[in-house]
């Protein structure tokens, strides 16, 4: 039986957690030994986990930084000694003595430093690439230098860019690292229809076009400041529209603050954070990615799979997955394209009619053990 060990910042509500939950809950129900090491203590997803995952916690080794936040915040990312550490150091410390087939980091950053520092030859070691770095920020994390980076990845076995263009920008950020491989996130289709017909947890009205967004509630890179004002416009013009806030995060106050600033807390409702979000896709008329910058972003995916309707911003992911705005609405990356393309699916019923249609044509390109068998022969693929 191989042993598999993730390595990763937290379970709480995410994209890029709940697709941990899904390969490791996949890789247990076909007999791989897996173990999830994350080193927060966010742990909303803890359950989702299949009873087979051994879940531990590593937390952060104690250090001054630890105690004076403000250190902690605007010098070192995760901690000192992390940023100092060789990631020989990182890996005895996090990992030990304890021996997988397969070492994946999961997440950028301090993952990613711990993997690269494995004293096990045999291992095959794995990062993922959740986003676009071109604009993504975080994966200097703990790193002195961008050639420490750049050697870190190096040492893997393979790098796991979760589209296309997350791969290109990974190339144009850091360099072509020799081992590069474009995977997209595997969905469970079957589980995600069979949790759409489940009750919603949170009532939300609806307008003649009800609109949803389900992300981490963290504006400077999901944008929802931008979509409240959008969908703020249009109302104050005399459109019928709803928007569902699904999610969770630093800025849920911020937003909140903003709706209520607004006077549009009638057609605007936050449910929190939900952990089944299908029943409030699956009911809307359209699910909206109103991202600055993506990798993939599971829900624009997850919202074909239930044949409803997308509009995006263009941004890495969505543009791929919507095969450049033949399968959804692509807007330009503003307030201003997220208000004209609402205004035009308002404004003509037909038109997100045709779109209703084509997400349900996309549905059928996310095949599920076709990405399960990419990564499991990844997983044996020992390059370095």
């Amino acid at each position: 039986m191989k042993r598999i060990l993730f390595i990763a910042p937290s379970l709480r509500l995410g994209g890029m957690e709940r697709m941990l939950v899904t390969i490791s809950n996949r890789l247990a129900a076909e007999g791989y030994d897996v173990t999830v090491m994350i080193l927060d203590d966010m742990t909303d997803l803890k359950d989702a986990l299949d009873k087979r995952v051994k879940l531990s916690r590593k937390p952060y080794k104690s250090h001054l930084g630890q105690k004076i936040p403000y250190l902690r915040h605007k010098m070192y990312d995760d901690g000192m000694w992390e940023k100092r550490a060789t990631p020989r150091e990182l890996y005895r410390y996090y990992v030990g003595g304890e021996v997988y087939d397969a070492e994946i980091a999961f997440f950028r950053g301090l993952s990613v430093k711990i993997v690269s520092g494995s004293t096990n030859r045999d291992a095959v070691h794995l990062a993922w690439v959740h986003s676009d770095f071109r604009t993504a920020r975080g994966y200097q994390n703990n790193f002195r230098s961008m050639d420490e980076v750049d050697e870190a990845y190096r040492r893997m076995d393979h790098v796991v860019c979760v589209s296309n263009d997350a791969l290109d920008g990974f190339v144009k950020t850091v360099g072509d690292t020799g081992n590069l491989t474009a995977v997209y996130n595997m969905l469970p289709a079957e589980e995600i229809r069979r949790k759409a017909r489940e009750p919603a947890a949170v009532r939300t009205e609806k307008g003649r076009l009800h609109a949803v967004i389900v992300a981490r509630l963290e504006d400077r890179i999901k944008g929802h400041l931008r979509l409240i004002d959008a969908v703020f416009r249009l109302r104050d013009e005399g459109r019928d529209i709803t928007l569902a806030v699904i999610g969770d995060g630093e800025d849920r106050r911020k937003i909140e603050q903003h709706i209520g600033e607004k006077n549009a807390s009638s057609c605007i409702v936050m449910t929190g954070g939900q952990l089944n979000p299908y029943p409030y896709i699956r009911e809307a008329d359209l699910l909206i990615c109103a991202s600055y910058y993506e990798g993939f972003n599971l829900t624009v995916a997850e919202a074909l799979i239930l044949g409803t309707p997308v509009l995006s911003t263009d941004c890495t992911g969505p543009r791929e997955i919507l095969d450049g705005g033949k399968y959804g609405m692509i807007v330009e990356n503003s307030e201003e394209g997220l208000y004209d393309g609402l205004k035009k699916l308002y404004d003509d019923p037909e038109l997100l009619k045709s779109y209703t249609e084509k997400a349900a044509q996309r549905s059928a390109f996310f095949d599920e053990d076709k990405i399960f068998a990419q990564l499991t022969e990844l997983l044996s693929d020992k390059k370095k």
